[in-house]
């Protein structure tokens, strides 16, 4: 059954493109096909049955050719595209709440993707008919729309059917991020956008940390201590912390069960954030005096503070873990050519003595008690990679300057002779501690 679907998928893509008079792009699919099967042969790690990757695939491509061909009939018609669009978004909707009514397991993941197929073809359509003006006023429509069917689908129909537990995850987080567009819409000075963003970021992440001290007591030890128990006065030995209320439990329960893909949202909040300072900075570099430093470092600091709060929570990854390290030595370079008005030699100079220091400082990180209970080896890895990054920032900048070639070319040398030990003798030792796991 799952051979005929894929077979009547992939006919109906070549009649598609030999209907649209792109005859030559009919071997596409077929291509595609043997490389499908050809990449699944190869894997040796894969451990879903071929019947249900056929099945469930398939499924999803033979929806979305359903899809466009509808969009094509009634485009052929003379319906409007833009309603066109809206109205197989509104049958998507109806459809996967109706998969909830009535179990059908497949139509809640199919019927999502049409509707996420929709939304695509709306923005695509404001894009091409009425540029970027209009393309981000229909995305923030569309954001909110969404929000308001993931809540529908919590608050309503999760009252009839059983609704699956990523949902109440993706409600938090599109309502997180509607608060920062909110907050970028209204504040048109970016930085102090940035600054309440990234303090919304810490508080709530500090929250997080705050409600994982709490510990809940295991179902036996509840059942252990009894009425007898307390009269005669005995104390109860419990974990660290108890909680305080029956709400904060759950909570507990919910941020211990958050699913990988909600966690690195998270993270990449933060990580979008800083970015959009960073290039924001970097395109604005002929307007400096109208970069607020002030507010430049508390985001800076905003973040640094959040990639804390998470590794200690575990929501973090390579990503942050990586960028954390470069963005500490972005707002170093940031501050010295400030300060020094843009001079490279100024500049360069100094920042070459920072970079051999930090370098240096990998020897005794891990003895900071702080560093010790959040730091692994992969984090000291991530630091070398930014050291070598920064060396070769500062290799540029130093040939940049005007002294001498001669002069310039031995300093290379030199300079990155010292950071290579450092660099070695920072790996080799960190490969003999055992307590940094």
């Amino acid at each position: 059954m799952a051979l005929l679907l894929l077979s009547i998928v992939i006919l109906g893509f070549i009649l598609f493109f030999y209907g649209i008079g792109l005859r030559y792009f009919a071997f596409i699919p077929l291509l595609f096909l043997g490389f499908f099967f050809w990449y699944y042969g190869a894997t040796q790690t894969i451990k879903v049955k071929w019947s249900e990757v056929l099945q469930r695939y398939s499924l999803y491509v033979a929806w979305t050719i359903i899809l466009a061909g509808l969009v094509g009939v009634f485009n052929r018609f003379g319906m409007d595209l833009t309603q066109t669009a809206l109205g197989l978004l509104g049958l998507n909707l109806l459809l996967r709440v109706w998969s909830y009514i009535a179990k059908y397991d497949d139509g809640k993941s199919v019927f999502q993707l049409g509707y996420y197929f929709c939304i695509a073809l709306l923005l695509i359509i404001s894009l091409a008919l009425w540029g970027r003006a209009v393309f981000f006023d229909v995305f923030m429509m569309l954001r909110v729309l969404h929000l308001g069917v993931i809540a529908f689908i919590i608050f309503i129909v999760g009252q009839y059917a059983e609704i699956e537990k990523y949902i109440r995850y993706k409600l938090g987080i599109l309502t997180l991020g509607a608060i920062f567009f909110f907050v970028f819409d209204q504040i048109k000075n970016i930085y102090f956008a940035l600054t309440i963003n990234s303090v919304i970021l810490t508080g709530l992440f500090y929250g997080i940390s705050r409600i994982f001290q709490f510990k809940p007591q295991s179902e036996d030890k509840k059942k252990d201590v009894s009425v007898r128990r307390i009269l005669a006065g005995e104390r109860m030995t419990a974990s660290k912390k108890v909680f305080a209320s029956k709400s904060t439990e759950l909570l507990h329960s919910f941020l211990v069960a958050m699913p990988g893909r909600a966690k690195q949202v998270l993270e990449m909040f933060n990580v979008i954030l800083i970015l959009i300072l960073i290039v924001y900075y970097m395109t604005h570099l002929a307007d400096f005096a109208t970069v607020n430093h002030l507010l430049y470092r508390v985001v800076i600091a905003t973040f640094i503070s959040n990639v804390f709060l998470l590794k200690k929570v575990g929501y973090n990854s390579i990503i942050q873990n990586l960028v954390v390290f470069l963005v500490i030595n972005f707002a170093i370079y940031v501050s010295l050519f400030s300060y020094f008005s843009g001079d490279v030699g100024a500049v360069v100079g100094r920042w070459i003595v920072w970079n051999i220091y930090s370098a240096s400082m990998i020897f005794y990180a891990h003895k900071v008690p702080m560093l010790a209970k959040i730091f692994s080896k992969t984090d000291y890895i991530y630091w070398i990679v930014a050291s070598v990054g920064a060396m070769i920032v500062n290799v540029v900048l130093l040939i940049k300057t005007d002294l001498p070639g001669q002069l310039i070319f031995f300093l290379v040398l030199v300079y990155l002779g010292l950071q290579s030990m450092v660099l070695f003798y920072a790996t080799r030792y960190l490969s003999k501690i055992q307590t940094i796991q």
